[in-house]
């Protein structure tokens, strides 16, 4: 197996959360992710029941243990440590790279240092000594990197969070436009069925009327045609008093009353209005004091008008000047 494929291998067996070998492997059944056992319970006990990889909802219990995990990471440690004996050799003299040249910044053995020639009077170290120094800097980095994923995927859950709370905030909003609404439909059809109840008997009664007169009007006509001059001279006082006595009722009892085709709006409210009447105005132009009328109560607010009869500021003495103001008041 080449250098490449071990790597890649090695890093698909590397904790997802600290980034390090994997210990007490377990997955999540979502995504499928391996990470130590240690950094999952941390995640899901002080950050959020989510995978930090996909974000899907996730339990202590739903993880799943991969007892299979330990056996193959210590295969791939053992590929990855031939790998890094064959590298770790000095091309020149075939020996273990094991001094770092701070001048030079590069690996060497130590016949380069000792014989070499082209490393004299420079500065040494032991090359396990800068490799921990640079390794502890670099983990100190991931840490921190490490730390602000934390927080960055802790404010994305926290904007996701409040998403959804708009979402619901707007959905409960709807929702009690639609009952309010709902509400002022069903008050629209009762006035509507009580309007048209009565403006039915009003028809019932009309028709009522009007079938009477033209069952006598069909009688009469007949009367007149079929009867010869006798009979309808015997009969004229019947059919007269007939005809008497349908119209006897005066058309009045008929003229019902108006029922309003016009029904009040509860979202807008009706216009209100009243009148404001000053007597004496030219003795109060002459006080030149703001004149107040009495209070308009309209939906819960109060409205007056504040009159100047000499007028105010710049068109004191040329016009008349109105204010509309409102009054403190409260909703009861």
């Amino acid at each position: 197996m080449d250098e490449h494929s071990v790597e890649s291998l090695a890093e698909v067996f590397r904790c997802f959360i600290c980034m390090e070998k994997l210990k007490d492997a377990h997955l999540c059944p979502h995504c499928s992710k391996l990470c130590c056992y240690t950094c999952i319970r941390r995640w899901l006990t002080e950050q959020r029941s989510q995978c930090p990889h996909c974000r899907a909802s996730l339990h202590m219990h739903e993880l799943v243990n991969c007892r299979w995990a330990e056996e193959v990471t210590q295969q791939l440690d053992t590929l990855v440590k031939a790998d890094a004996s064959d590298k770790e050799i000095c091309k020149t003299h075939k020996e273990k790279l094991s001094v770092y040249c701070w001048n030079c910044k590069q690996c060497i053995c130590h016949q380069c240092a000792l014989w070499g020639g082209t490393h004299s009077e420079h500065v040494f170290k032991p090359l396990d000594e800068v490799y921990e120094q640079h390794v502890s800097q670099i983990k100190e980095e991931f840490v921190r990197l490490r730390r602000r994923l934390a927080e960055l995927i802790s404010l994305v859950q926290e904007v996701e969070k409040s998403v959804e709370s708009v979402r619901v905030a707007k959905d409960e909003r709807v929702h009690e436009i639609r009952h309010a609404v709902e509400h002022m439909i069903s008050r629209l059809d009762a006035q509507l069925k009580s309007k048209l109840l009565t403006l039915m008997a009003q028809k019932n009664s009309l028709s009522q009327e009007t079938e009477q007169l033209e069952t006598v009007l069909k009688t009469v006509e007949q009367q007149l045609n079929a009867s010869n001059k006798s009979e309808l001279i015997v009969q004229s006082n019947e059919i007269l008093h007939n005809m008497s006595d349908i119209q006897s009722k005066p058309m009045a009892s008929f003229v019902t009353a108006a029922v309003p085709a016009d029904f009040p709006s509860e979202i807008v409210p009706a216009y209100d209005g009243s009148t404001f009447v000053m007597h004496n105005f030219s003795v109060l132009q002459q006080r030149a004091d703001p004149v107040y009328s009495p209070a308009l109560h309209v939906c819960g607010l109060t409205w007056r008008l504040k009159v100047y009869p000499d007028g105010n500021g710049v068109v004191r003495g040329n016009y008349l000047s109105v204010c509309l103001s409102g009054v403190i008041c409260r909703f009861t």
